[in-house]
């Protein structure tokens, strides 16, 4: 397998990875607008683009290139992804036109000149390299103008076309990000999804006058068909258009005809202080929209969804926003979009989450991403855990604290215990790509750093542990963000040093295993007993850990190996048991328990 390191190998000017280091110090971030036209042929099946991608410099070095993400390329034969995935559930690799995927770039000029075009991951082509004409020194600003046609595939994997629906979730040619590290310019795979440069969008799109628009940002001009379904909360459509103010009129790229032709419409978008722009499309959408205070949830489903209708998915979205932003802090964004996509399960994207179902749980965790991915951008191909494994524990803290569903997380800690027994574990802070299977990648980037993260939560109390998320997240919002910035943040907030806590959790495959191995009962008269418990801790982690014994508990902060513990009390207790909680991620918990005398 072609590790991390083999793919930033592939042209000096790709990048490397910073590393385990210390935490942001004044770190730069590219300035980026897009100003984008878009014509959607449905006859042709296929989209029209044309954009002005304004890229400033910020960084200490002089740029020789800029790297663009085609993302759409992926699902189609000859990529990455599709020789990848054709062993697994999707067959990218043997689709025909017109099924498969594709963005081709047709015209690309930097600051007016016709610029030469590479594919450093060929015959893959979803990143392409631009050579400038000049090197772009700090500081400077280059305008890219691109022209492209785009079309998602049929066969729906995180964007789909079917008859008139359109889930453009992938769509533009999209700057990949320079940081530290270099350029993240690596080709798209199947396990890990998206990093991106925060940027101004203004996006006009041109489409058949009967679509249903749902998208990224505020419909500052036009009509993007939202008509209240009479089971809407809200009657009256507040499209928000005052949302960011006046704003210079901007000149035209010139792919519009001056007046829509008959039966078409435009459409212009506008957001600001997101890394990516998402929109859906399909005249069959019903809609239905709720207040919280400023904030406007929109949900977009198909005739025949009974379980989104009536303000159901509104108002799961808007509990899950409300409780969200109790413990980061106020969502910074005019709106939510929630659509009912075409694929199954969900993908977030800023001010919007595409859902294949109406779920607490489902619309919780994407929900969770505006947070987590969204506004506190990590790199999710490289640290999939800091907004994956933080959506999967914001999603069962919700449904401990709001659901109230007791046991949320014993299935999924047990489920990691026999990935430890069978030996495939792998460390967290890996990239996507080097897991081996779905399966793995789901344990070590979603259900490991979820129990990780709860075990945090218990080790520093969770009234710090929200202290620590609304410090993150009101000293990393619109930026990109590692996990060494999120630990920096914790050991501040938290009072005490936790390398230890990272290093064997997230950057290791530390194995902890807590053991009753003996519990002598002695009577001491007068309805009293001294039981004398045996705990062994097997394995190179270490975590505090409860030992209950009737009625009692007592944590057990002892790194020794063995420790004995002497407890009295008034009967005889069945057993003891560590960890009574199920809190730890421990290999064997059924040696947890032990019968007393």
């Amino acid at each position: 397998m072609r590790t991390w390191r083999t793919w930033l190998a592939v042209g000096a000017a790709l990048s490397v990875w910073p590393g385990v280091g210390a935490a942001q110090e004044n770190p730069f971030q590219q300035g980026v607008s897009y100003q984008i036209e878009a014509v959607l042929d449905e006859d042709a099946q296929v989209l029209h683009g044309r954009a002005r991608v304004s890229y400033t410099n910020h960084s200490p070095d002089a740029l020789d290139a800029l790297y663009f993400h085609l993302y759409l390329n992926a699902f189609r034969p000859g990529s990455t992804w599709a020789r990848v995935e054709q062993r697994r559930q999707y067959d990218f690799a043997s689709l025909e036109d017109p099924d498969y995927a594709y963005e081709r770039l047709t015209s690309v000029r930097v600051d007016g000149a016709e610029v030469s075009l590479a594919y450093p991951h060929a015959p893959d082509s979803t990143v392409v390299r631009l050579d400038l004409p000049a090197p772009l020194a700090p500081g400077e600003t280059a305008v890219v103008d691109l022209d492209w046609d785009a079309r998602p595939s049929t066969l729906c994997r995180r964007q789909c076309r079917q008859g008139r629906h359109w889930d453009l979730a992938q769509w533009y040619p999209r700057v990949a990000v320079y940081d530290r590290g270099g350029w993240q310019a690596h080709p798209l795979y199947p396990q890990g999804e998206f990093y991106g440069e925060f940027a101004t969008y203004d996006v006009a799109l041109d489409v058949a006058d009967d679509q249903v628009i749902g998208a990224t940002g505020v419909a500052v001009r036009g009509d993007p068909g939202w008509r209240p379904s009479p089971w809407s909360p809200e009657r009256q459509v507040d499209y928000q258009r005052g949302w960011y103010g006046p704003r210079p009129p901007l000149e035209d790229l010139g792919l519009f005809a001056a007046v829509p032709p008959p039966g078409r419409k435009r459409v212009r978008f506008h957001a600001e202080d997101v890394h990516h722009f998402a929109w859906t499309a399909s005249p069959d959408y019903r809609y239905e929209q709720v207040h919280h205070g400023d904030v406007v949830v929109r949900v977009l489903y198909r005739p025949g969804d009974l379980d989104w209708d009536l303000g159901a998915a509104a108002r799961r979205t808007v509990r899950a926003l409300e409780w969200l932003e109790g413990v980061f802090g106020p969502y910074p964004y005019p709106q939510l979009t929630n659509v009912h996509r075409l694929e199954s399960g969900g993908t977030e994207f800023p001010m919007m989450i595409m859902d294949g179902g109406p779920g607490q749980g489902l619309i919780t965790h994407e929900t969770a991403h505006q947070y987590a991915h969204g506004i506190l951008a990590n790199n999710e191909w490289r640290e999939a855990w800091l907004d994956e494994g933080m959506a999967t524990f914001l999603t069962n803290w919700f449904s401990e604290e709001v659901g109230g569903v007791e046991d949320v997380w014993t299935r999924t800690v047990r489920g990691l215990a026999d990935l430890e027994r069978q030996n495939r574990e792998y460390a967290v802070d890996r990239p996507s790509e080097d897991f081996p299977s779905f399966g793995v990648y789901g344990a070590m980037a979603y259900s490991k750093p979820g129990v990780v993260l709860r075990m945090l939560r218990e080790y520093v109390r969770p009234d710090v542990m929200r202290r620590i998320l609304a410090t993150y997240y009101e000293r990393f919002r619109f930026r990109h963000v590692t996990g060494v910035d999120f630990q920096a943040v914790a050991e501040e907030v938290a009072g005490e040093e936790l390398g230890w806590f990272f290093d064997q959790w997230i950057r290791s495959t530390a194995m902890l295993d807590y053991a009753v191995t003996g519990a002598e009962l002695e009577d001491i008269g007068g309805g009293r007993y001294r039981i004398t418990v045996t705990v062994t801790r097997t394995g190179e982690a270490w975590m505090p850990v409860v030992l209950q014994v009737g009625e009692e508990r007592r944590t057990l902060t002892s790194r020794e190996a063995t420790q004995t513990v002497v407890v009295e009390t008034e009967g005889i207790p069945d057993e003891v048991v560590l960890d009574p909680d199920a809190v730890l991620l421990d290999a064997n918990p059924d040696n947890n328990r032990h019968p007393v005398g």
